[in-house]
């Protein structure tokens, strides 16, 4: 529009995980731009337990009222046939999909040895194949309509690591993972992203579970109270918004958010060191050169596994000479 305000007018959106916190900021903030939205919560807390559809019908009911387009939706998204389900609500009162953010998730916070076998797969259901089953239907039609933006959730979690959540970062950066191939896949008109949110009042907030030592998370608390003003979901929602919208022009990346602060968070790959042409390094070598191969002053960002791949080829044709290979 001429005075550059971000419309969604006529785009319908699937928000996962939108009954509250994050999500739900997400849901308004798309109603709000004038998207009609499914808002797809199974309810319960934050352990995926004891669920319910009064949460998800609160929050669609709050922006019908206030003069939006919303259904409310409780399919579970850990299975194929809960994300068909959703997508299907989608098209049932709607008749299209343009935005999915995948903001569903749950908690099993534990030390790693502590870990059950119920904790590792509900986590990984939910976060990282929930990624998936949500995605996929709704991806197939973007296909077809040659348009869509997705925008995945990943954490500080996993990209960076925090005690108590293997189950949770694994599933994390698996998600960074699959939206990483998935956009070396997609046409042009599909965005595809991934935001790292941090936020207050949400029911993924600071693990609480009786396996987390109390002190610990006391210590947690007293760090993150700094510009604690600066931490509704609000802040993360405009940005989301922003991804979800016919004006973002970026894709592959991820975003963080922290206390209103945002920053780009990527993978790059050292300068690295080049052993003799004719034979494996021996161990001695390596162990010389470690300081080299780990050096992260000079770097590079690869694109995919390919662009690494003409990376390496460079370094390769820079140490032994322009070489033509048969």
């Amino acid at each position: 529009m001429s005075d550059g305000r971000i419309d969604l007018g006529g785009q319908v959106a699937i928000v996962t995980g939108a009954a509250g916190g994050l999500g739900r900021a997400y849901a308004l903030a798309l109603a709000d731009r004038g998207a009609a939205v499914v808002v797809n919560d199974l309810g319960g807390d934050t352990r995926g337990e004891n669920p319910g559809p009064d949460l998800a019908r609160a929050v669609a009911d709050e922006i019908c009222d206030r003069g939006g387009r919303a259904v409310a939706n409780a399919d579970t998204v850990a299975t194929r046939a809960g994300g068909e389900a959703i997508t299907r609500a989608a098209l049932h009162h709607f008749g299209r999909i343009d935005i999915v953010v995948n903001n569903a998730g749950n908690q099993r916070n534990a030390l790693f040895e502590d870990l059950t076998e119920e904790d590792i797969e509900s986590v990984l259901a939910v976060h990282l194949k929930g990624g998936f089953y949500v995605t996929q239907p709704a991806y197939r039609l973007m296909k077809r309509q040659g348009y869509g933006r997705i925008v995945f959730t990943s954490s500080q979690s996993g990209v960076f690591g925090n005690p108590y959540r293997a189950n949770y970062g694994a599933a994390k950066t698996g998600i960074v993972g699959l939206m990483r191939v998935l956009v070396q896949e997609a046409p042009p008109g599909i965005r595809i992203n991934c935001v790292m949110p941090n936020a207050s009042g949400s029911r993924m907030g600071t693990p609480g579970e009786e396996r987390v030592d109390r002190d610990f998370i006391a210590a947690i608390l007293a760090r993150g109270n700094a510009y604690a003003d600066r931490s509704s979901p609000d802040y993360c929602a405009a940005l989301v918004t922003w991804l979800a919208s016919p004006a973002c022009d970026v894709t592959g990346q991820s975003y963080s958010v922290l206390r209103g602060h945002y920053a780009r968070v990527f993978s790059g790959r050292g300068e690295g060191w080049t052993g003799a042409r004719d034979r494996p390094p021996t161990v001695e070598e390596i162990a010389a050169h470690m300081g080299v191969i780990g050096e992260p002053g000079a770097w590079h960002e690869p694109q995919s596994g390919i662009d690494e791949g003409d990376i390496v080829r460079a370094a390769l044709d820079h140490a032994f000479g322009d070489m033509e290979t048969h």
